[in-house]
């Protein structure tokens, strides 16, 4: 997101010599480098007060976000104008919290109080035409990322019935087309409306939600912003799906296998989730790397469990975020935010399940079938499991203590799995509902592979792993 907003304000630049974007190159990015500078600041400040971690890229994706949707600083009071956003965009994220989370969209809380106190309302010139093709490939991808795609898809088709309503069915698909795409409504829908920490992230939540954003920012009789679209959605996020930040406590790290490490956290009573759920950590650093101070992780412990326990590769080239991690010492804390994901076993779970597992992608896996094994439940499941080499297997032993309940469980090595494993290891393959987990060239190929042999992709379910550094 970072570098797609830095794409984005580079390619105004650009346009800004050809005429194409109203403000001038100085001007952008003057104003661009003032807000900045403000929500970095503030941001930084207030983590100190409140003692929180300060997520660096986050208060950059504001500023960036900001510098997009404000018009640019030409005298003094635009600079004040945009001051006003960003203090009021990071002081949100501090004061108007539910259980330590915050609960408005930071830059759609910046604008809307700049407008509010300053009479300048943001102009979403983002939208010119010149910045729609980079905003329409940059989406593509950011979604690719988030799998965010039927919130999106959601929110156009409101937005596009209402155009096809609002002219009394006399738009052309045509016109339609245009207006689907242009680039302030892309924006909009690709980069704010699906802000993970704000915006819901099961489906059964996030398709309303786009539903009531939608019709909020299309109504033009409503007389509603688009950021006050966006918060009165953000509300409706905190009703029907609170989330929660925990500072959790470090208590031990244990290796698994080959620069495979556990990390084992103290739980709050509250802190529930299902296993192969997954939570955002953030670790305190003075210095980070471009991957910046968090991280999406699996919980790896079970739901039965009293602890929390995360499990990382640690390679030799890791990221800064992973060596923070592992100098940890006992008393220290990490903060862990909102539990999601949907790579969960259903209460009315198949009888027949096959888990495909690439690498560290066995840790929703270790989730899984540690319940399932203190729980006592019987299952007819089959694990394949695939590793660089046998050093780099971990929680064997949890595995074989899984036999009892019904797993079988076959170890690949020093290559990937085939399709010929699959139909030789499960002769009823096309009974089974498979679970694949593992970096995304892994989940890729298993779920081609699936296909090819047949499996409804009904029953597919995937996740992946962004990124081990």
């Amino acid at each position: 997101m970072l570098y797609f907003l830095l794409a984005l304000l580079g390619w105004a630049v650009i346009g800004s010599f050809f005429g194409k974007v109203p403000y001038s190159d100085y001007e952008i990015l003057l104003s661009a480098g003032w807000l900045g500078l403000i929500c970095w600041g503030c941001n930084y400040l207030l983590s100190k007060v409140f003692n929180i971690p300060a997520n660096k890229e986050s208060s950059l994706i504001s500023a960036l976000i900001l510098a997009l949707i404000m018009s640019p600083a030409v005298n003094l009071h635009g600079y004040a104008v945009l001051a006003a956003a960003g203090l009021a965009g990071m002081a949100t994220k501090y004061l108007l919290v539910f259980h330590k989370s915050h609960v408005f969209n930071p830059a759609a809380a910046g604008a809307f109080v700049a407008g509010l106190l300053l009479g300048q309302p943001a102009s979403w010139w983002v939208g010119t035409g010149f910045i729609t093709p980079l905003a329409l490939i940059g989406g593509i991808l950011i979604l690719r990322k988030t799998k965010r795609y039927m919130m999106v898809a959601t929110f156009l088709a409101v937005y596009g019935i209402y155009l096809v309503i609002n002219s009394h069915f006399s738009l052309g698909v045509h016109l339609v087309t245009l207006e689907v795409f242009s680039t302030p409504l892309l924006f909009f829908a690709i980069v704010m409306l699906t802000e993970p920490l704000t915006s819901p992230d099961r489906e059964n939540i996030y398709l309303p939600y786009a539903v009531i954003v939608g019709v909020l920012y299309s109504a033009t009789l409503l007389h509603v912003s688009p950021e006050e679209a966006l918060l009165i959605g953000n509300l409706f996020s905190l009703a029907a799906a609170p989330k929660r930040r925990f500072q959790l406590t470090f208590q031990r790290k244990i290796q698994e296998a080959e620069e495979i490490y556990s990390y084992v956290f103290s739980r709050p009573a509250e802190l529930r989730f299902s296993a192969g759920q997954y939570m955002e950590w953030t670790l305190w650093q003075p210095r980070s790397d471009s991957r910046g101070n968090r991280r999406y992780l699996t919980i790896a412990s079970a739901p039965t469990e009293p602890e929390i326990m995360i499990t990382v590769r640690f390679p030799k080239a890791a990221s800064t975020f992973k060596r923070r991690l592992d100098t940890l010492k006992p008393g220290e804390s990490i903060l862990a935010a909102h539990v999601t994901g949907e790579f969960i076993l259903s209460k009315n779970q198949p009888h027949k399940l096959a888990f495909l597992a690439g690498g560290v992608g066995i840790t929703p896996f270790r989730s899984i079938i540690k319940e399932l094994l203190d729980m006592g439940d019987k299952i007819d499941a089959a694990l394949i499991y695939s590793a660089s080499s046998s050093d780099q297997i971990a929680f064997r032993g949890l595995f074989d203590q899984a036999r009892r309940i019904g797993l079988k469980t076959t170890y690949i090595t020093d290559r990937h799995i085939k399709e010929a494993d699959i139909k030789h290891l499960l002769h009823d393959y096309q009974q089974r509902t498979f679970y694949i987990s593992g970096p995304y060239s892994f989940v890729q190929a298993m779920e081609q592979s699936l296909l090819r042999l047949k499996v409804a992709p009904s029953q597919i379910k995937q996740d992946y792993f962004p990124g081990y550094g």
